[in-house]
């Protein structure tokens, strides 16, 4: 996706298309080029690298009822979108609705917005398989981190055997089914569990003709010590994040919340229940909180004090 900035509250629309032509980073658009929404809050993995087991009691979990559903895939079909994903910090197959979902997405959206989901493979059913591909999702990307049963149980706490038994399916029924999507993407995160297997991850998946993209360990934003990152792997704080400015994120209660990282919901920017999507995005609240991120204070952003 594209860079983004964050334009002066007095920049007018030719000093923002300027600001694009000149530097090639596009202003902040009036409502988010891609939206996340979970449909419930759980997940059956316990990776090693994930918070998700870890947060406090106090964080509320749930199930997203199905009008609050409707009234975000009806605000997003109304938009020309890069993606919509119905999914945020947990298992989106862990929801029974999730095909059904999918496909309403499919019917609704506008050209040009494609759908994707990241999942851990596990509930990957032929069943699930078959709904999913008749859904028309345009990407799905499934973590593997391990490649020996014992290094899959210690990163993700799941059966190696019964996960990759699942891509393969799924592969041969999209094959069977005539369809080319969804468009299967492997991701494993190098860890120093699992970056002496990342060899033999290569050839596996070029041998089933996937794609396959190893991702790089952050630290979740303080909620994970990176214990696991291999040592010639140092974090850098980030200080020029452009998230906000591209990407929404909303919780099974309809709160949207500041970062896909903000695992505690400590930064909520506002409830869509109570009010659409645009609003919510174009709070004044929203873009303060912007505008004190890129001054550099963090007083009402402790989140981003030491994400790395």
């Amino acid at each position: 996706m594209a860079k983004y900035y964050m334009p002066a509250p007095t920049d007018g629309l030719v000093k923002k298309l300027w600001t694009w032509a000149r530097t090639g980073r596009r202003f902040r658009p009036p409502f988010p080029r891609t939206v996340q929404f979970q449909t419930l809050s759980t997940c059956n993995a316990r990776c090693i690298f994930c918070p998700h087991g870890q947060t406090p009691k106090e964080v509320p979990h749930g199930r997203m009822d199905d009008a609050l559903i409707a009234k975000i895939v009806d605000e997003c079909s109304r938009h020309f979108m890069s993606r919509i994903s119905p999914y945020l910090t947990n298992e989106p197959l862990l929801d029974e609705r999730m095909p059904r979902i999918l496909a309403d997405i499919t019917k609704r959206k506008r050209p040009g917005t494609k759908t994707k989901i990241n999942s851990n493979g596990s509930l990957l059913t032929k069943e699930m398989s078959k709904e999913i591909i008749a859904s028309g999702l345009n990407n799905l990307w499934i973590s593997v981190n391990g490649y020996s049963p014992e290094t899959y149980r210690a990163s993700m706490g799941l059966d190696l055997n019964k996960t990759l038994a699942n891509i393969d399916n799924f592969l041969d029924i999209r094959d069977r089914m005539g369809k080319k999507r969804p468009k299967i993407v492997i991701t494993t995160l190098r860890t120093k569990l699992v970056e002496n297997e990342l060899d033999y991850a290569r050839k596996h998946w070029e041998q089933r003709d996937v794609v396959f993209k190893i991702h790089h360990m952050d630290n979740r934003a303080g909620e994970v010590v990176a214990d696991h990152r291999p040592k010639d792997e140092p974090l850098k704080l980030k200080r020029h994040c452009d998230l906000f400015l591209k990407q929404a994120y909303i919780v099974e209660n309809g709160d949207l919340i500041i970062c896909c990282h903000d695992w505690r919901q400590s930064v909520v920017v506002g409830n869509i229940r109570e009010k659409s999507i645009a609003e919510v995005w174009n709070s004044k609240h929203f873009v303060s909180l912007i505008h004190q991120y890129f001054a550099g204070d963090f007083s009402n952003l402790e989140i981003c004090r030491t994400c790395r």
